[in-house]
């Protein structure tokens, strides 16, 4: 098993800043904006190990798809519909499914919503589960 390869997306919780930290160059990551230690990321980690931000040991999979991105396309697709009727549905049909197997899953922490991009195991992960989801978000500690 290698060292480390993957990165992170997380919000800073003291500033708001929402960056994607690459993993190879330094084990810690800091806060790009106000410098706060974020988490420390150790030499073999993986998607069976604990979150480095939160410590949760429970993660689920979705796409790594830019949200406000998507709700443009079916807003455009709406509106075109109007005029083009079915054929443009059908389109964004074809579109979506092409979509699907085109870009790639990113793992979400339950807790912190951090997310974490090309490591091993992710097709064992599962789908979102709200109630999971509830679960550590109404829990006093998360784990």
């Amino acid at each position: 098993m290698g060292s480390v390869t993957g990165s992170f997306s997380y919000e800073c919780d003291d500033c708001g800043v929402f960056k994607i930290y690459s993993v190879e160059n330094s084990p810690v990551i800091h806060c790009s904006s106000c410098n706060k230690k974020l988490g420390t990321i150790p030499k073999h980690w993986s998607l069976n190990k604990s979150c480095p931000f939160c410590q949760c040991k429970s993660y689920y999979k979705r796409k790594d798809f830019n949200q406000i991105i998507g709700i443009t396309i079916i807003i455009v697709g709406a509106i075109l519909s109007i005029i083009y009727n079915y054929f443009i549905l059908m389109g964004f049909a074809f579109l979506d499914i092409l979509m699907y197997y085109i870009v790639p899953d990113v793992a979400v922490c339950y807790k912190c919503s951090a997310e974490l991009r090309g490591f091993d195991g992710m097709d064992s992960l599962e789908v979102f589960d709200h109630h999971k989801a509830e679960l550590y978000h109404y829990s006093q500690d998360g784990k």
